[in-house]
């Protein structure tokens, strides 16, 4: 199982490879916060992703998850859907896929492993579910529809390189 914020399923719709993370993973686990903002908020303004997640949710390849009340004073001034993907990773002792990168920063100081949509992408090209190209073009498609450094785009097509280009 795997924990998500909204970003990582997000973008990974609009890459097409929302499919392909299913191939690695059973489902994936979304607290209600995340929901409330990509389905019901999405929705409101016809997103084409906040269908896309709820047909998934009906397929139960995503769970909503409804958190144990949590001291949210405890953590820095973040999203509450962030705050809550933090949260339920933490408590199920799960992976969480996070972009945001105080989140991140949070989630290393909590010892949440955790990894981004880039990274996850990556995943992919390793565990040979996508080919190279396909991996070169998905980067260059997430570069221009992200807030992510020139540097990291370089760093994995870099490591994509050495294994499939």
């Amino acid at each position: 199982m795997v924990i998500s914020n909204s970003s990582p399923l997000i973008h990974l719709i609009r890459l097409g490879k929302i499919q392909y993370l299913f191939r690695l993973i059973k489902n994936v686990t979304i607290p209600k916060a995340v929901f409330d903002e990509v389905v019901v908020k999405g929705k409101l303004k016809n997103y084409s992703e906040a269908f896309t997640i709820e047909s998934f949710i009906k397929e139960e390849k995503i769970i909503v998850t409804n958190l144990e009340s949590f001291d949210e004073s405890f953590y820095p001034p973040l999203g509450i859907g962030e705050l809550e993907a933090i949260e339920l990773a933490k408590q199920q002792n799960e992976l969480l896929l996070i972009d945001d990168k105080k989140a991140r920063n949070l989630a290393q100081i909590l010892q949440i492993e955790h990894q981004t949509t880039i990274a996850t992408i990556f995943e992919l090209l390793i565990s040979e579910i996508i080919d190279f190209s396909e991996y070169k073009s998905n980067i260059k498609q997430y570069a221009e529809n992200s807030w992510i450094s020139a540097d990291v785009i370089q760093e994995y097509i870099e490591k994509g390189e050495k294994y499939g280009g």
